[in-house]
């Protein structure tokens, strides 16, 4: 299934090799889930959403099961959150019809009574002020939902996420039109590792320290196998 994966814009060459390899180490390319792969097909398929450059933090890849999703999207250190899609469109309007248009055997198991909820905004591109966020999110009053509101711990969350047209979006060409997406949180990150070991809370510093979110992206894409550094002991 194609799910959209969004990245933190940082580190852009390493963010499709750490996803593949956590698919590659939660057995995404296992035969009884995918039956009849080939070693040239053991790898993710990606692709674009319209308009928008490959460094784009926005990408859909394809994931055989919400588990692998969970279990990726948690673990990844370059992995802001992965999504079930429910619509995309250049225009809240165009939005809206895709929203509607998705399946409602996907929809509702999610917008039930007994469940509570959280509607998340999100901008990449430029900054918008809480008023209009709140603007935004209660434009989605056409979805059905039925259950409560909580905004601290939610059964369900729920992500509206915006791509601006304007200006070059953070080093990045201006993608040709504006995007917007709305879709289901499957997998978040889990960042919580990273200050605990960062530099400036260490005792003690030597000339050959790595960065904490460093050491874990080479720790993800390299698992099972040995890292010899000549100059780690720091005495």
């Amino acid at each position: 299934m194609w799910y959209l994966c969004v990245f933190y814009h940082r580190l852009l060459d390493y963010r499709k090799p750490e996803v593949e390899s956590l698919a590659d180490l939660f057995e995404a390319f296992d035969d009884k889930r995918r039956p009849g792969l080939t070693p040239h097909s053991r790898i993710l398929q990606w692709r674009l959403p319209q308009h928008h450059h490959p460094d784009s933090p926005f990408h859909f890849v394809d994931l055989p099961s919400e588990d692998i999703v969970k279990n990726v999207a948690n673990r990844s250190i370059l992995v802001k959150g992965i999504y079930e899609l429910w619509g995309e469109g250049s225009s809240y309007e165009e939005l809206e019809e895709a929203i509607k248009s998705y399946p409602n055997e996907r929809k509702l198991p999610y917008l039930g009574s007994k469940s509570t909820f959280k509607i998340t905004f999100d901008s990449f591109g430029k900054v918008m002020s809480h008023q209009e966020q709140n603007e935004r999110i209660r434009g989605l009053s056409y979805i059905p939902f039925k259950g409560r509101v909580n905004l601290k711990n939610p059964d369900i969350n729920f992500w509206l996420m915006e791509t601006d047209d304007s200006a070059t979006n953070n080093g990045l060409p201006p993608v040709a039109q504006r995007r917007i997406f709305f879709g289901r949180e499957v997998g978040g990150a889990d960042r919580k590792l990273i200050p605990t070991y960062q530099l400036k809370s260490r005792n003690y510093l030597g000339p050959t320290a790595m960065d904490a979110e460093m050491t874990f992206l080479m720790a993800n894409q390299a698992h099972g196998a040995f890292l010899f550094q000549q100059l780690a002991l720091e005495q």
